[in-house]
């Protein structure tokens, strides 16, 4: 793929993130047959990935940074469907269904993809067949995950929308400390992730703020009250 090199490509083995990763569940062959296979491209804030009806030529996993993956309507307005993040792999539904892609793929900041072409990936599939089991329990996952947005979006308030968008964009470096933290989230994007009215957000974290579960700073949004958020976004979570 155009601009990916082997050159770039980040070692699998000694990467902070990979325990998110397909990497770590391959054995110990399967895992240097990825290592080799992947080529990887930097990528600035805010640039194109793909485009919806583009075919896609293979799949991509985000070693650093994020990529918003949305579709947008014919009057331009936006929906996320997913934020990947540092370790995930994504592209893989176009590619197996055999269909250009339904949405777009975009960065988030700067960011570094790993990218392994079809060919190449159905030689690591046909080498090592237990890879096949990895990406049926990937997509019956997201599946599942998406079944429960569209719960949430029949079901819940406009609050708890916004608690879980607040949680599930928590920065990997901060997400087990006392006071996690987002970075790089606009208010539009959570209105895109979330379904909601932009006023709607506003008003839904100002009422955050005032209550001190979040703090607004410049360039990030730090939780306070990290448990009574998780508590908005599944009120009816058992403990």
């Amino acid at each position: 793929m155009e601009g990916f090199t082997r050159e770039q490509a980040p070692d699998c083995g000694v990467c902070r993130f990979k325990a998110n990763c397909i990497y770590v569940h391959l054995d110990a062959e399967g895992q240097k047959t990825w290592n080799g296979l992947r080529l990887a491209h930097k990528f600035r804030d805010e640039q194109e990935i793909y485009s919806q009806s583009q075919q896609p030529q293979g799949l991509f996993t985000v070693c650093k940074g994020r990529v918003k993956i949305y579709s947008t309507d014919a009057r331009g307005q936006q929906m996320i469907t997913w934020i990947r993040h540092p370790g995930e792999t994504f592209g893989h539904i176009a590619l197996f269904s055999g269909n250009d892609y339904f949405c777009n793929g975009r960065t988030m900041g700067e960011t570094i993809l790993s990218f392994v072409g079809k060919k190449k990936l159905e030689e690591l599939l046909d080498k090592h067949p237990t890879t096949y089991k990895l990406f049926l329990h990937k997509i019956a996952t997201e599946m599942h995950a998406m079944q429960a947005r569209l719960n949430d979006t029949a079901y819940k308030s406009a609050r708890s929308k916004v608690a879980r968008a607040l949680i599930n964009a928590i920065s990997y470096r901060s997400k087990d400390t006392s006071t996690p933290a987002i970075h790089g989230l606009k208010r539009t994007e959570i209105a895109e992730l979330t379904g909601l009215a932009l006023e709607t957000v506003v008003r839904t974290l100002a009422e955050f703020e005032k209550r001190h579960i979040i703090k607004r700073e410049p360039k990030a949004i730090k939780i306070l009250e990290c448990a009574l958020l998780t508590k908005i976004a599944d009120p009816h979570l058992k403990k």
